[in-house]
C-alpha cells in the first residue's frame, strides 16, 4: 500500500500571520507534496467580531480584504481541509447576537462566507477523523493545559482516539499508555501544532511581547493503520530544518 504523506498547518489567524514562515513552509510542501494539507482552524483573526471589539473596531480595517487573504494563503499552503475553530465561530456568535435571522443565510454558511466551497476546499466544522485512530480538532472543545501536547492529550481521554489539535499556538507530543500485567494496550498520542503568528504584530497585542507559544507545523506518514507524526520547530527567522536540509 501507498504510504500517504499528511501535513497540518497550524493557528495563522491572518492578517497577523509570519509571512517569512508561511512563505518557507508553502515552498516546501510543493516538494514535499502532501496527500492532503489540513488547516487546524483559527486561519483566519476576524478582530472585528471578537467579544471584546467596541464599535468602532467592528468596521476597523476590511473582513473582505482579511478573507481574501487568508484563502490566498491557504492556496499558496495547498490546503485541502480547514477545521472549526472559535474564531471562525465569531461570525456566527456576531450574528446570533444582533441579527439572528441571517444565519442561515447560504452566503453566510462559513465554507461559502469564506469561498472554501469554490477553492475546492472542505470545510470540517466538527473536526475530522483523518486516519485510522486519529482525530484532528482545534482544540478550544478540550481542558486546555499550559504544557505543550498535553491539551491534545486532554482531547484523546476524552475522544478514545489520539488527537492532533491547535488552539495554544504551542508545539508539542505526549502519550498515555494503557497497560496490564505487563503487557502494553492502546497508545494515545496528542500531538499540537504550534502557530505561524507574528508575535509583534497588532492582533498579538493582548500578549504583551511575551507567549510560551512555539512556532512550527506538523507532517506525517500513513500506512495501513499507522500514522507517525513528524513536528517540524520553525525559526523566527521562519528557517527550519527537515530531513537534514534548511528550508528558508
Amino acid at each position: 500500500m501507498t504510504i500517504k504523506r499528511i501535513a497540518f498547518i497550524p493557528d495563522l489567524q491572518a492578517p497577523f500571520v509570519h509571512e517569512a514562515s508561511v512563505k518557507s513552509v508553502g515552498k516546501f510542501l510543493k516538494k514535499f507534496r502532501p496527500h492532503q494539507t489540513i488547516c487546524i482552524g483559527d486561519e483566519i483573526d476576524l478582530p472585528q467580531l471578537g467579544g471584546f471589539a467596541q464599535a468602532w473596531q467592528e468596521v476597523e480595517g476590511s473582513i473582505n480584504d482579511d478573507r481574501e487573504y487568508t484563502l490566498e494563503i491557504l492556496q499558496w499552503l495547498g490546503v485541502t481541509d480547514v477545521l472549526g475553530s472559535n474564531h471562525g465561530a465569531r461570525l456566527y456568535k456576531s450574528l446570533s447576537r444582533r441579527l439572528p435571522a441571517l444565519m442561515n443565510m447560504p452566503e453566510l454558511q462559513y465554507q461559502r462566507f469564506m469561498g472554501y466551497d469554490k477553492a475546492g476546499i472542505a470545510y470540517h466544522p466538527t473536526g475530522l477523523d483523518f486516519a485510522p485512530g486519529w482525530t484532528a480538532i482545534h482544540g478550544d472543545s478540550v481542558p486546555l493545559s499550559t504544557q505543550p501536547g498535553q491539551t491534545a492529550l486532554n482531547g484523546a481521554k476524552r475522544l478514545g482516539r489520539s488527537v492532533v489539535a491547535g488552539h495554544t499556538h504551542r508545539l508539542g507530543i505526549s502519550a498515555l499508555t494503557e497497560a496490564h500485567r505487563g503487557k502494553y494496550g492502546r497508545v494515545l498520542w496528542g500531538v499540537e501544532v504550534g502557530n505561524m503568528v507574528d508575535l509583534a504584530s497588532k492582533g498579538m497585542g493582548y500578549t504583551r511581547g511575551y507567549a510560551n507559544w512555539q512556532m512550527g507545523f506538523v507532517v506525517g506518514y500513513l500506512k495501513d493503520r499507522r500514522y507517525v507524526p513528524t513536528l517540524v520547530p520553525i525559526q523566527p527567522d521562519g528557517s527550519f530544518l527537515f530531513e537534514g536540509k534548511v528550508y528558508n
